[in-house]
């Protein structure tokens, strides 16, 4: 008689809920579900629960929002000052790690986003590349040289302040670190917070999607110059609008402003921004790509 198959529990982390699954491999999901991300201590009672239930595992991968410490050290799974009310200084990775007797790993959920689509997405072929988050925050994850670049912590792209669109007005952003980066300019509660609709009701000739492609081709333009990203993937909640895409790629196109060795080298702009080929399911499939990765 063969052996079960070792299962492995994926754990994609973000500001609105935790997303779990476990699964023998990809294409094998046992058991799935979404707990809402709600205070840190009944939301991680009721995931550690939730593993506990699962029997045996093989691995875990956590792709978690942050900022948070994915270095090993003193602040290794931790919190830090996040804009999420009271999450910051919360250890993550603790009270889920006692209901796992198996090799655990950690990385942001943008990063682990950016691992399923450079091994399964529109990541695939491409040495070098960032993959941008929009939804409730905005994130940016990048692949140098076919690896997640990881460091004491992790990039923060989301809170660079980049010049603000004509079309502002006097909306002071809804960061509550910074006010008008980015994140503060071009995340969910932004744009409810500018326009007053959901994102999802905006048609795609609407003034908002100019705007959101100005911060965000702004954003990869920054990618591209200093990371030396050789494609921007778009994905979350927002980003996989095919609208954004086109909004981005102009914009980026202005900005490199003829820069032939920029764009020839990558095929031409048109070639630089794509839509996450994921979806929503990027970061869950990234979290398991992370416990098979653990436990091999």
């Amino acid at each position: 008689m063969s052996l079960p198959a070792p299962r492995f529990a994926g754990i994609d982390a973000g500001g609105t809920s935790f997303k779990l699954a476990v699964a023998s491999d990809l294409d094998t999901i046992h058991a799935e579900t979404r707990i809402p991300t709600t205070t840190p201590e009944e939301t991680l009672d009721r995931v550690g629960r939730w593993l506990a239930e699962q029997g045996p595992l093989a691995g875990m991968g956590l792709g978690a929002f942050g900022p948070v410490g994915i270095a090993p050290g003193t602040n290794h799974g931790r919190l830090f000052v996040t804009p999420k009310p009271g999450w910051s200084g919360i250890d993550l990775l603790g009270p889920l790690a006692r209901h796992v007797d198996a090799p655990i790993a950690l990385d942001t959920d943008v990063n682990a986003a950016a691992l399923a689509e450079q091994r399964l997405g529109a990541g695939r072929g491409v040495e070098s590349f960032a993959y941008v988050t929009i939804g409730t925050g905005v994130g940016l994850g990048l692949v140098i040289g076919g690896r997640t670049a990881r460091s004491r912590l992790h990039p923060e792209a989301g809170h660079i302040f980049v010049p603000h669109h004509a079309g502002r007005g006097d909306f002071p952003g809804v960061c509550a670190l910074h006010g008008d980066c980015v994140e503060g300019m071009a995340c969910s509660a932004a744009i409810e917070g500018r326009w007053g609709a959901s994102p999802d009701n905006l048609a795609d000739g609407h003034p908002a999607w100019e705007m959101l492609g100005h911060y965000l081709g702004h954003l990869a333009l920054n990618a591209v110059m200093v990371a030396g990203a050789d494609r921007v993937i778009l994905g979350g909640g927002i980003g996989t609008r095919p609208i954004l895409a086109m909004r981005v790629t102009r914009t980026l196109d202005r900005l490199i402003g003829g820069y032939g060795a920029i764009t020839e080298a990558r095929g031409g702009v048109e070639a630089m921004v794509r839509t996450a080929a994921l979806g929503p399911r990027a970061g869950m499939l990234g979290a398991l790509l992370l416990a098979m990765d653990a436990a091999a």
